[in-house]
């Protein structure tokens, strides 16, 4: 009989990979890999201020545009309440300048006069201190209209 011929036996996983470097030191071996635990938590803890820091600045910002917008609304309000006593003050300060216009006619100063028993003279009398000499003079002219408080 022939002599059989037998394979080496064959590994039923892939081919091993060629040995990893040696670690610092000299021993070999494969390197620890890192715990994902604590890199995770160590990542997660040192971005939880910065999320902190970006949420508190986006909630200041908020406040403040609140305080902002709401100061406006209440200087528009005020803004508003002082036209409208402008425009009353106004109106009120041309019914007064019309009512003094009115006042300073000289037909309404020779009303109220009279009402107050003033009456006109018909002749007007002049002293003159020096000589004490007194001049009598006819209150209106021919012609002249007669206004209270004119002489001629």
């Amino acid at each position: 009989m022939p002599a059989r011929r037998t394979s080496p036996a064959r590994p039923a996983g892939p081919a091993p990979l060629a040995d990893p470097p040696a670690r610092p030191g000299g021993l070999a071996g494969p390197e620890p890999l890192p715990s994902r635990g604590l890199a995770g938590r160590g990542l997660q803890f040192a971005r939880t201020p910065f999320v902190l820091l970006v949420l508190a600045l986006l909630g200041g910002g908020l406040i403040c545009l609140l305080v902002i917008n709401t100061t406006l609304a209440t200087s528009a309000f005020r803004i508003n309440d002082l036209r409208q006593q402008i425009v009353s003050q106004s109106q009120q300060e041309q019914a007064l300048q019309e009512q003094v216009a009115t006042e300073e006619s000289p037909a309404t100063i020779q009303k109220e006069a009279r009402r107050l028993g003033m009456r006109q003279l018909q002749r007007l009398n002049f002293i003159n201190a020096r000589t004490g000499r007194v001049y009598r003079w006819k209150a209106t002219e021919p012609g002249v209209a007669a206004v209270p408080g004119y002489t001629p």
